[in-house]
């Protein structure tokens, strides 16, 4: 017999239970997440707070979020039984920004930090953007080693802090978080550094818990918005500040923050916030740590020397249910009562035959026991302090030379480039066979004139060679100059046609929509003008440089 929905409605209703969709936690999370760990970050909160006794108002939690320029759909109303629902967004995958949000404990916030996609900044990037607000830019959109020293520059500016009027940061263990240039830079303006436990910042985050949650709702909604205000149009990542700032109005409210430091147990100062049912989860990783084995003394073992069946055992052996003592004329005493330390701290199946545990039944399943390894275990530190400080500065300079011997290995084993000879130019206008060399980076003198790429004095209609950067290498191209905007130009690129030889005077051809603007710092060679065939129109978009090309490694 199956039960109804109507039981079910019942059943809810009466143990006031609700359905509701579970928040994806990754295993790490959960196993992370435990009475250990998070009882090293209460010591070293208790620590810092004892020593310098900050007050909410410098009590301060920072961290990264992204914003997509594509919206999460919503939950909406469809008809019973219908197998897809859909819903409009503004693209398959958007672009990315990340912002940088700091509150304290009082529930004041400091305006937000953007990250932008580009490799340079501008200012018009943050129109509409809260007042008061940061921007900078990375090739990725986020935070790195060079960016986060800004931000804690953009931080020291709002809060005032000083070595005599410290404040408290705590914030996740990122990577750039803990480079030595931060450190360095938080130390000797008053920033105390504390970090989190690796993968708990779920839980011990104030900004995780109870703000971007919120944000992030708004910030869809007012995304949501201004799709249907423009419809048929997307939205590019120079939009974002202004969306973001009507979710930061309305979701990063003194309430949410501080209800953040509160649920958190961070201020007011509270190590036992959290159940033992939170930390359940982590029961799958309990297990004990690997001891190394003792080495076997020299000697006969018991096993070469047995004692004598019917040799009563001694006061000092252990009874076994076989050889139990008579209680006396006191009468049976309860096996509780006169059992060791060792007996009671027994499982209580071992001590009462007739108890089955529920681990009998349905055993929890266990992580198999921890292997040791030379890698070093990251956890929960104060960074500004001298100890903590030392060893990253240690591993800051294990690094460099890390790099250093990498480069020298890789000159030594590399093979030697070959290097084109130096050729003299000879203008000659009778002569048509007669190439103007391009020299090789490895060529070029030391000399200013022949030093410079020429991508200073640049016109419509010259010919240059640009360098674009990929994940794995770098790339060359051929580019027309179509129109000079300050520092960047707008390139129509040119693509080597296949089945000419490569480098015997390489013949190139316009690809239509092959147009980019590109920064004049990534151009490194002017060419002369080309020679065109002629003849047809499909002859006249070839173009044939009088210039040997070899060493470039043009696309």
């Amino acid at each position: 017999m199956c039960c109804g929905e109507d039981w079910f409605g019942n059943f809810l209703a009466r143990r006031q239970l609700s359905v509701r969709t579970p928040e994806a936690t990754s295993l790490g999370r959960a196993t992370a997440f435990n009475r250990t760990t998070v009882g090293e970050f209460f010591d070293n909160l208790a620590t810092v707070m004892d020593r310098h006794r900050f007050l909410p108002h410098m009590i301060f939690n920072v961290d990264e979020t992204g914003v997509s320029t594509v919206q999460k759909p919503r939950q909406v109303v469809a008809e019973r039984g219908k197998k897809q629902v859909g819903s409009i967004t503004l693209a398959e995958r958007g672009e990315l920004v990340t912002v940088i949000c700091a509150v304290n404990a009082a529930g004041n916030s400091i305006p937000p930090m953007f990250i932008f996609p580009r490799v340079r900044f501008k200012d018009g990037f943050l129109i509409g953007a809260p007042p008061g607000a940061k921007g900078t830019s990375t090739r990725t959109g986020w935070m790195n080693e060079d960016t986060w020293p800004e931000f804690l520059d953009h931080l020291i500016i709002h809060t005032k802090c000083t070595p005599e009027h410290p404040m408290l940061l705590v914030l996740d263990n990122l990577r750039a978080h803990i480079s030595l240039k931060a450190v360095e830079k938080a130390k000797s303006n008053g920033i105390v550094l504390l970090t989190l436990p690796p993968h708990t910042s779920h839980r011990l985050q104030p900004l995780d818990v109870t703000v971007y949650g919120p944000f992030k709702t708004f910030y869809s909604r007012a995304l949501d918005g201004l799709m249907r205000d423009n419809p048929g149009k997307t939205v590019s990542i120079y939009q974002i500040p202004g969306l973001v700032n009507e979710a930061f109005l309305t979701a990063v409210t003194p309430r949410n923050i501080t209800s953040g430091f509160k649920s958190t147990g961070i201020f007011p100062f509270n190590r036992d916030i959290f159940r033992e049912e939170a930390f359940a989860p982590s029961m799958v990783s309990d297990r004990p740590n690997p001891e190394p084995q003792p080495a076997p003394m020299p000697g006969p073992s018991a096993s070469d020397n047995p004692p004598p069946a019917d040799e009563p055992p001694s006061a000092d052996e252990p009874l076994t249910d076989g050889n139990a003592r008579p209680s006396g004329d006191d009468g049976p005493v309860s096996s509780h009562a006169c059992a060791s330390p060792a007996a009671l701290e027994m499982p209580r199946n071992a001590r009462d035959p007739g108890y089955i545990s529920p681990s009998e039944i349905l055993p929890l399943p266990k992580c198999p026991p921890r292997a040791q390894t030379k890698r070093k275990r990251v956890k929960t530190a104060i960074l500004t302090d001298t100890p903590e400080k030392k060893i990253i500065e240690k591993a800051y300079e294990e690094r460099q030379q890390k790099l250093a011997g990498k480069k020298q290995n890789s000159k030594e084993k590399g093979k030697p480039k070959k290097k084109a000879p130096k050729k003299k130019i000879i203008i000659d206008s009778s002569s048509e066979d007669g190439d103007l060399p391009v020299p090789l980076e490895d060529d070029i003198e030391s000399s200013e004139d022949e030093s410079d790429p020429g991508n200073t004095h640049l016109s419509v209609g010259d010919f240059v060679i640009v360098n674009f950067a990929t994940k794995h290498r770098s790339l060359r191209y051929v580019g027309m100059v179509e129109k000079v905007e300050g520092e960047e130009i707008l390139t129509q690129f040119l693509r080597r046609i296949q089945g000419h030889k490569k480098w015997e005077r390489p013949t190139f051809a316009i690809k239509d929509k092959d147009v980019a603007h590109v920064p004049k710092g990534d151009v490194v060679k002017k060419l002369p003008q080309p020679n065109r065939p002629g003849g047809t129109t499909r002859r006249e978009q070839l173009f044939t440089f009088p210039c040997n090309l070899q060493g470039w490694d043009v696309e």
